[in-house]
């Protein structure tokens, strides 16, 4: 009502102006001084309420935004995360592809890749399951690698599946000779824990700590896979051998590709 009241008066004194040649009264001026008092704090919540409708506006357009924004960033990420894994899987499959070069080309045979897709050990990966088989032309006692070195054998055969026993468990045993002079003969095998310990055939054997140990082609590995390093030499006086303990170089808690070679 107050504000219709106000509008009513604010058209006759607009209208008594124009008739008057915009000449104003006392009269008018008092109504004039009047209609701004009430004028003032109308526009004023007029303008507010103007404002608070455009920042809601506003506010919404933003929130939409930033949807969007959030939806490609989501994208991006996804995106990064598939290019890694392609560079990861990339990397994995030149890492077997090099390991081949750890066989002689007189010892090597048809070679297939496979996945790790299961864990049969406890502790430690001592023997696990991999999606190639019979079908795949996986043969029983095959030689398992990967980029880093050896990793086992085949020992059970399915359609689509295989089986290998690790290096690191305790009814293996692997030839080696010592890199840096390959007269040296040794034979390790599983110590339960992870690494491996063996002893060198020449009590007088030149070995020592860090001594990088490839499989010598005696027995069922050809020869020049690497195996691991020698962390501990000690000589056994009683048993006239020289006894070692190898870290291998095959992380067995993350084994994911790894190459099959048929003889």
């Amino acid at each position: 009502m107050v504000v219709t009241v106000i509008t009513i008066i604010l058209v006759i004194v607009m209208s008594m102006s124009y008739l008057y040649d915009y000449e104003t009264t006392g009269p008018e001026k008092k109504i004039g001084n009047i209609i701004t008092m009430f004028q003032e704090p109308f526009v004023k919540a007029s303008n507010g309420l103007s404002r608070g409708i455009s920042g809601i506006f506003t506010f919404r357009r933003i929130l939409i935004e930033n949807e969007a924004l959030k939806e490609e960033v989501a994208g991006l990420k996804k995106e990064i995360i598939n290019t890694k894994l392609n560079r990861n899987d990339f990397e994995l499959m030149k890492q077997l592809e090099d390991a081949l070069n750890y066989i002689s080309p007189e010892n090597s045979g048809s070679h297939i890749t496979a996945d790790a897709i299961a864990k049969d050990g406890s502790n430690w990966f001592n023997t696990f399951t991999i999606n190639a088989g019979n079908n795949q032309g996986i043969a029983e006692n095959a030689v398992v690698i990967n980029g880093d070195g050896l990793v086992g054998k085949i020992y059970e055969i399915g359609d689509n599946w295989s089986k290998i026993v690790s290096i690191v468990d305790d009814s293996n045993s692997v030839s080696f000779k010592i890199l840096r002079d390959t007269k040296y003969i040794g034979i390790v095998s599983g110590n339960g824990s992870g690494g491996l310990n063996g002893y060198l055939l020449d009590p007088d054997a030149d070995v020592l700590v860090g001594d990088e140990i490839i499989t010598s082609g005696l027995g069922m590995f050809p020869e020049g896979i690497s195996i691991g390093t020698v962390k501990e030499v000690v000589k056994d006086e009683n048993k006239l051998l020289k006894t070692v303990s190898v870290e291998p170089y095959v992380y067995f808690k993350n084994i994911d590709k790894v190459l099959v070679i048929n003889y």
